[in-house]
């Protein structure tokens, strides 16, 4: 790294040249409006280093090791990623919540699996979209839909009655490994690692709950807004929002977007899956529409990977680095 001095020399220097007429700089030839720009860049980054917001790599010592051979490693964690979904609710998703349904056809095509189900529960003949599970204690049954999912956005919509949920109501996602039933009540859909289930009675999420990798959804806001309205009751429609280009799986209702609730789902074939226990419940599922894979521009995977850098906690710290608010905006 320059000096004090050649810093500060390189700046004066710089000046001169930054101080020219912008008319003087469109008549100069491409060659020297190219050295004009990059003596620019090169001025904000000494700039930069000399303020106070650049906090040089040694000083963060509870994040990053420096090995003897000059090797970063990280210590402490494995950042995870942060989705726009994390930020606010996916555009996609409300603009496949505000089209009108798809086709009766496409509909079925994508509803609950006859052969893909516990024999505890069957699909309706005169209703495909809904499957019928018969009553019968100290059991939980499962079913998956037809079409799994490992590309592309997809929402689904889950209508599932407030009486009829009893101890375990779950929705979610899982793979053709999951099994379909257990001999007793339980969250089926994310009892282990080839599933992800909301239980939306008890406001839970898990993934592989038998090692109690389990945690509260939606967050403490929402929950406190409907304690407030004396509802802590997840409304009868709910939306599924699956993102497997991101990596993603979010909920959320007519009226509230609730958050990213699973992540890291990149490389797997996931089916909408549901798990009851209720005697006589009746779930029905509509898939409301997709967008195609899209390639990330090289813009959005420079944004995903500074998201990545500060992490869900301290995306605030964003608006403090000295770029452009345009800048800041895009990163938000």
């Amino acid at each position: 790294m320059e000096s004090e001095s050649s810093m500060n020399g390189s700046i004066q220097n710089i000046d001169v040249i930054l101080n020219d007429d912008v008319q003087q700089e469109n008549r100069q030839s491409p060659r020297n409006s190219f050295l004009i720009r990059n003596e620019r860049m090169r001025h904000n980054v000494l700039e930069f280093i000399r303020s106070h917001y650049y906090i040089p790599l040694f000083s963060i010592g509870n994040v990053f090791e420096v090995t003897r051979k000059m090797e970063i490693k990280k210590i402490n964690y494995d950042p995870v990623d942060v989705y726009d979904a994390d930020v606010c609710c996916p555009y996609k998703f409300k603009v496949i919540k505000d089209s009108e349904l798809p086709p009766q056809s496409v509909m079925e095509e994508y509803a609950w699996n006859p052969n893909d189900r516990s024999l505890n529960i069957y699909v309706r003949e005169d209703d495909p979209l809904t499957f019928h599970r018969r009553s019968r204690i100290k059991r939980t049954d499962g079913i998956r839909g037809k079409i799994g999912f490992c590309s592309g956005f997809h929402v689904w919509e889950i209508n599932w009655p407030t009486d009829q949920r009893g101890t375990n109501a779950v929705i979610g996602v899982a793979t053709s490994e999951e099994v379909l039933h257990a001999d007793t009540y339980m969250s089926l859909v994310g009892s282990s690692n080839e599933s992800y289930g909301w239980d939306i009675v008890n406001l839970m999420c898990s993934t592989n709950h038998n090692n109690n990798d389990t945690w509260e959804y939606p967050d403490t806001e929402w929950k406190d807004y409907r304690d407030e309205t004396n509802s802590n009751t997840v409304p009868e429609t709910i939306y599924c929002i699956l993102d497997m280009d991101e990596g993603y799986m979010a909920f959320a209702t007519k009226d509230d977007y609730l958050g990213v609730a699973f992540r890291n789902l990149k490389g797997k074939t996931l089916y909408p899956m549901v798990s009851a226990v209720w005697g006589h419940c009746e779930v029905t599922m509509k898939y409301r529409g997709s967008f195609p894979p899209e390639t990330p521009s090289l813009l959005f995977a420079c944004k995903k990977s500074i998201r990545k850098h500060f992490g869900k906690e301290n995306m605030h710290k964003i608006l403090c680095l000295d770029i452009p608010m345009n800048m800041i905006d895009y990163l938000l």
